[in-house]
């Protein structure tokens, strides 16, 4: 089992093309990351003088490049850590009888303030797409690559009164919003293989 070089965001932060004050940079050199997620990075650099760390993502593009990004160094933390996939959406739904959904049961009194309930799981290496189809019926604009490793926040609705959150499943796939973070323009209705992926409880 290999170590990935991973970066933790620990509190809700902005990644910026350049080591400056946010309010500095035009919307299209920013972007907003929840924390919880986990960026499998290509590089990094040790915090410069404005204590700013310079990083590639792995496969991931945002705003349209995965190179050369600056995060605020304690706003984030690298970890070198084995893959430890967790339980697929694909096993989650065989105990189930309904398989046009998953659920998962959330604890109002353990929810974290202000921030996501649940992250998706990237087991292994993947695309998510526009549409649950095979990839090479897609364009590329719509599909982006994910490294296993990666975690990602999830934007839900709140907890029903069985404090139950459902995410829909659709041809094998599941649909769901990412928190803040967009790729390829996107945060919404994105879909994932319910192979690949697993779901996690935050907090």
């Amino acid at each position: 089992m290999f170590s990935l070089v991973r970066m933790l965001i620990i509190q809700d932060t902005v990644l910026k093309r350049e080591p400056i004050q946010s309010s500095l940079l035009p919307s299209y050199q920013l972007q907003e990351v929840p924390a919880g997620t986990l960026f499998v990075l290509q590089s990094y650099t040790p915090p410069d003088s404005t204590n700013h760390i310079r990083l590639s993502l792995e496969d991931i593009a945002i705003k349209g490049s995965n190179m050369n990004w600056y995060a605020f160094a304690k706003h984030v933390q690298i970890t070198r850590e084995p893959l430890r996939p967790v339980e697929s959406v694909t096993q989650m739904l065989s105990q189930k009888i309904e398989k046009d959904v998953v659920k998962m049961t959330v604890y109002r009194q353990t929810l974290p303030l202000k921030s996501g309930l649940i992250k998706l799981v990237f087991n292994v290496d993947t695309v998510i797409k526009r549409a649950p189809t095979q990839s090479a019926y897609l364009a590329p604009d719509s599909m982006q690559e994910i490294p296993a490793g990666t975690e990602l926040m999830l934007l839900t609705d709140k907890p029903d009164a069985y404090n139950t959150v459902k995410l829909p499943i659709r041809d094998s796939h599941i649909r769901f919003t990412l928190k803040d973070l967009e790729l390829k323009g996107f945060q919404q209705d994105w879909y994932a293989f319910n192979q690949h992926v697993g779901l996690q409880l935050v907090g």
